[in-house]
This record gives structure tokens, C-alpha cells and sequence, in this order.
């Protein structure tokens, strides 16, 4: 069984050293599959020369380019990938002119900080399990009004394709897993697999992705700051590209 990978940002690197220069055809099939996804026009002895992004704070990591086109290219891996990291109040804001309801807003607030000013632990705040214990119905209502088809088109666009910052180049293709197996997503393919993958936990989710606070404990650096995980691009790196392609379109469950 293939492993995944463990450093992302080696993984990364390995990738792309793997197909700088090369022509299509000393490529392995895999990877034949991959770049002529991303290149329909490209013929055997055309060179892929890929780079590293030079916006770390951008979602492609990687710039291919075939004659004179370029995909931008997101690596993804590990067992609970993020997708986003973002200060809660800009996310926060973000969601207002979404028109979200300051109800909901309050619920998200809760659960990202573990307490508010009316509710708390004592003055400590919860923990996710007696958050998702005694408040679940609360989290259970948000997450129902969070999944309506444009808001969470709206969250995919600013988490994976485009990022906060509109005037950054986003990504054309997701790659998730390593140089010896992993699965190519479109755009077109991102938005289909987190509509169609619901995620029913007592926690705030967008579809299938998971809003996760940095951390509940004031003194960590990661306070104030929102993660935003894809689980279910883990389970899929050992299926098969067909159960993979089926899941995609909404056909199978994992």
C-alpha cells in the first residue's frame, strides 16, 4: 500500500523536481493521466517544466507550463488536510456580507472561542467535546443554515480556489498525494465533492468542510486564527480512480 506523504512542504518539492523538464513521454502512466488533464494538446515530446509558486500566501504551490500555457497547481496531503488559515475577525467579517444572520454569526463565535461573555466554563473555556456536548443542537442549527449551495461556493472560492485576497492568483488544478499516487481535481471537481459530501457532525461545517479554531487557549499563538480542514481527501487517496471519480460526482459515499 502506497503511503502518504508527511512533510507537505517536501512533498511538494519532490513533485515538482519530479516533472521539471521532463517530457510527456518519460512520464509514468499516472502522471501521463495527470498532465494531459492539465494540457490536452500536449504531445510526446513536449517538455513540463514546473516551479514553485512564488506567493506563499496564494493557494497554487506549484506553476506547470507546456509551451506557452501554465496551470496553477494546489498540493494537498496528510491525513486531515487544512485548506485555509485566516484571522477569525476577517473571516467573521467575510461572512456578514454574505449576508449570514448575526445569530448564526454568535453560534460560530461560541464554538471558535469555547466561551462568550454570558456563557463559560467558570472562565475557562470548553473544550470541543463539551462544546459538541452540551451545545451540539446549537452547532447542529448553524451548520444547517451554513449549508445552502451559494454560501458554501462562496467559502470554497475564498478557502481553496482564490484565497482572502482577490487580486491573488488562484488555483486551476488540486492535486492531492505524493509523486507515487495521488487523485487531480478541477475546479469543477472541488465544487461537486464538497457539495456533495455533507458532513452531519455536532460541529460547524461548510459541506464537506470542517471550520476548526486554531485553538481555545488564549495564550497560543493560534488563538484568534480559523482552519478550514477537508477530511475526506485522506480516505480517498487509497481508493481506486474510478470509486474516486464516483465520489467526486456524488455517486458513492466513502
Amino acid at each position: 500500500m502506497k503511503k502518504q506523504a508527511v512533510n507537505g512542504l517536501l512533498n511538494e518539492t519532490e513533485i515538482i523536481n519530479h516533472l521539471n523538464c521532463m517530457t510527456f513521454q518519460e512520464l509514468d502512466s499516472k502522471w501521463q493521466k495527470h498532465i494531459k488533464t492539465m494540457f490536452p494538446f500536449i504531445t510526446d515530446n513536449d517538455i513540463i517544466y514546473a516551479r514553485k509558486f512564488p506567493d506563499h500566501q496564494a493557494k497554487p504551490d506549484a506553476i506547470l507550463k507546456v509551451r506557452n500555457t501554465c496551470q496553477y497547481l494546489s498540493i494537498k496531503s496528510g491525513r486531515n488536510p487544512s485548506v485555509h488559515q485566516e484571522d477569525f475577525f476577517a473571516f467573521q467579517n467575510f461572512m456578514k456580507k454574505l449576508g449570514i444572520p448575526s445569530k448564526i454569526l454568535r453560534i460560530i463565535y461560541f464554538f471558535h472561542f469555547g466561551q462568550t461573555k454570558k456563557t463559560s466554563n467558570n472562565g475557562v473555556p470548553f473544550t470541543k467535546d463539551e462544546l459538541e456536548a452540551k451545545y451540539g443542537k446549537y452547532f447542529e442549527i448553524a451548520s444547517k443554515y451554513l449549508d445552502q449551495v451559494e454560501i458554501i461556493k462562496a467559502i470554497i472560492n475564498r478557502t481553496i480556489i482564490k484565497g482572502a485576497n482577490m487580486k491573488r492568483t488562484g488555483l486551476t488544478y488540486l492535486y492531492y498525494g505524493n509523486v507515487d499516487k495521488g487523485f487531480l481535481l478541477s475546479k469543477e471537481d472541488i465544487y461537486s465533492l464538497v457539495l456533495n459530501y455533507r458532513d452531519n457532525k455536532t460541529s460547524i461545517h461548510f459541506g464537506g468542510l470542517n471550520y476548526q479554531p486554531g485553538g481555545r487557549k488564549r495564550t497560543t499563538v493560534d488563538y484568534r486564527y480559523v482552519r478550514i480542514k477537508w477530511p475526506i481527501l485522506s480516505p480517498m487517496f487509497y481508493l481506486d480512480e474510478d470509486d474516486v471519480r464516483a465520489i467526486v460526482e456524488g455517486k458513492k459515499k466513502i
